[in-house]
């Protein structure tokens, strides 16, 4: 187990690489770019990979959580670069993208650019943003979210990518989950209703009624408030199992739930989806992902559904840091302090000991051995900062400052 003072250490250490990790994407660099896929962006930003890694875009979900890290170090100022840019990308697309290249503009990721925008504009008065946000969250809400190629038969949305040339259609739609791959869709995400993407559209219109009612807009916010109600009450009709008490993912074409146990059922804390009987039931079965290094995001391995990838990285024995934060955020949001605490810990603990012995953050973690990789996997995780990063922030916060003062 660390000491709070070697979290300290590893915590500075992060709060100056959100500088270093800063590239742009000006018309400079795109003209520049070898490849000739790289998009425009306005404003600078941090990458998933940082310095550590090769991944120099930026990320549409990825970029959340990194945005997490740098408000916890008080860094407003590359947050409103991030969301801008995001914005940006809304009205020159339609939707935030998977990631600024060509080869992305087929689809996008988990819609959180609303939670980002809600935590900016909770710590910073800026009512040009407000308003900017309020219109292009909005446009991606109604004609990317809601629009046919997302919709089913039933009030909820699937992910579906509308035609990247390398990939499979089941696969490439799998990637706008952000889950690539795993096997709790069973294997074709467009028959689901993905737990997750939901959640974070009810938060979406949650912080859009939030917005609405910041400007004194009520009749509009009241709608938004209805529209996250009316999701939140299909996502609980779908895909709560009133017997094993869980949420699962659910089979628009068979009707059925999947019966993967996943952390995508904690989303439903963190948006504020679940009852407080239906979210005393996940806390008790937490247990079943717990290890003493954090999080695996399944409870077991299943066999994976996609012939040519043997194991498949979203499920046991990974433990990924952005689970790790919507956990402890979920926990947080119904009360549950002390087991919040408990669980970030887990987590840290492991990302300074393996910092400790490698040098390096990663990707994500085999929670299980308590290492970075382990024998025989497909996907190695790698030297990577962003989310990793804004780990380390954010939950270390909850883990040694629960009881007092930074």
């Amino acid at each position: 187990m660390s000491t709070e003072n070697e979290w300290h250490q590893l915590d500075e250490l992060v709060r100056q690489w959100w500088e270093k990790d800063r590239t742009t994407a000006t018309a400079a660099d795109v003209a520049a770019d070898e490849s000739g896929t790289l998009l425009p962006l306005p404003r600078p930003y941090s990458t998933a990979g940082g310095s550590e890694s090769a991944f120099p875009e930026m990320y549409g979900w990825d970029t959340h959580f990194i945005n997490l890290g740098m408000l916890a170090h008080g860094r407003t100022d590359l947050v409103a670069d991030h969301i801008e840019n995001q914005l940006q990308m809304i009205e020159d697309y339609g939707m935030v993208l998977n990631g600024n290249r060509t080869y992305y503009l087929t689809r996008s990721h988990p819609p959180l650019l609303a939670d980002s925008v809600w935590r900016y504009l909770s710590v910073v008065d800026d009512p040009a943003m407000l308003e900017r946000s309020i219109k292009m969250l909005t446009r991606e809400y109604e004609d990317y979210w809601c629009a046919p190629h997302h919709s089913t038969s039933t009030p909820l949305a699937t992910n579906r990518d509308l035609g990247d040339p390398r990939l499979r259609p089941e696969l490439s739609s799998e990637a706008e989950t952000g889950l690539d791959f795993t096997p709790i869709f069973g294997g074709d995400v467009r028959r689901c209703v993905p737990l997750m993407t939901n959640a974070c559209l009810v938060r979406t219109a949650d912080v859009l009624a939030d917005l609405h009612e910041q400007r004194g807009a009520v009749e509009q916010s009241s709608m938004w408030r209805r529209r996250a109600q009316n999701r939140a009450s299909t996502i609980r009709e779908l895909c709560w199992n009133q017997d094993t008490e869980f949420f699962y993912e659910y089979d628009t074409i068979d009707q059925k739930q999947l019966i993967y146990r996943s952390l995508n059922a904690y989303w439903m804390m963190w948006a504020g989806v679940a009852t407080a009987e239906q979210a005393e039931a996940l806390v008790r079965q937490l247990v079943d992902f717990r290890t003493p290094n954090g999080l695996c995001f399944t409870d077991r391995a299943y066999p994976s559904p996609h012939p040519e990838f043997s194991n498949l990285q979203w499920q046991y024995p990974a433990g990924w840091p952005p689970m790790q934060i919507i956990v402890v955020q979920g926990l947080q949001r119904y009360g549950y302090e002390e087991l919040a605490r408990e669980v970030a810990r887990d987590f840290v603990d492991l990302q300074v000991r393996i910092h400790q012995e490698t040098g390096s953050l990663w990707e994500r973690y085999d929670v299980v051995a308590g290492s970075a990789n382990h024998p025989g996997e497909r996907y190695t995780s790698v030297r990577m900062h962003g989310w990793s990063s804004a780990s380390v922030a954010a939950l270390g916060r909850v883990a040694y400052y629960e009881l007092g003062n930074e």
